[in-house]
């Protein structure tokens, strides 16, 4: 298949592109880099012998996302990682974190539609569950946003759930996942962010390389 991967150059995403690579597909990255670095597409490459196809891309830019399915024509499905991600700052900036997850999705269901390509698997998160009364969570449990970050997630899930409603040829996969951590077996691709850390285990691993103070 012929895959195009949204936030491919990030920590999940370029694990996703590496084992897509490696089950025999064609993978096409579209990435702004604002928060990670073509750093590990190159490693991902390395470790595979195959090629990424890597469009720097900001999916806030309507005209640049069409280019992507224009340029790539074959694309089969979508896998959408892209978005900020920052429980916190998503807290002090509401607007900046609906305006780019929501509209960015929104640009790219429409290049999809556009195109054909009614296949996409979305990268979401367990925060949409809220506080849950009791754990562990299980995926039947009230959804209850307490953050912008968390409802953006689940406004995106209400978004593609209703475009298979409106048309059923859309075939939508929403992953509701907690924060994974480690690295790649090779050691070569793990996770690096470019700004501050969002999660423990990045801050962990800053200290251990000597990267960051205890």
């Amino acid at each position: 298949m012929n895959i195009l991967v949204t936030g491919g150059a990030g920590y999940i995403g370029s694990h996703t592109c590496l084992e897509l690579l490696e089950a025999g597909n064609r993978v096409i990255v579209l990435d702004n880099l604002s928060n990670s670095s073509p750093e590990g597409l190159h490693r991902v490459e390395e470790l595979t012998g195959k090629k990424v196809e890597f469009h720097e891309v900001d999916l806030l830019d309507v005209k640049a996302v069409q280019n992507v399915f224009t340029s790539c024509p074959d694309i089969d499905a979508v896998i959408h990682f892209a978005g900020l991600k920052a429980v916190g700052e998503s807290v002090e900036q509401p607007q900046r974190y609906y305006e780019n997850n929501i509209t960015g999705t929104l640009n790219l269901s429409r290049a999809m539609a556009e195109h054909n390509v009614k296949n996409i698997v979305f990268s979401s998160s367990a925060t949409v569950y809220g506080d849950p009364a009791t754990v562990p969570i299980l995926e039947d449990f009230p959804l209850s946003c307490t953050n912008p970050y968390g409802r953006t997630k689940l406004m995106v899930e209400d978004i593609l759930s209703d475009l298979h409603v409106a048309d059923p040829e859309w075939n939508v996969v929403l992953l509701r996942y907690f924060n994974p951590v480690g690295a790649h077996k090779s050691g070569r691709i793990g996770e690096d962010p470019s700004g501050i850390p969002n999660n423990l285990m990045p801050y962990i691993s800053q200290v251990a390389v000597g990267r960051s103070e205890e």
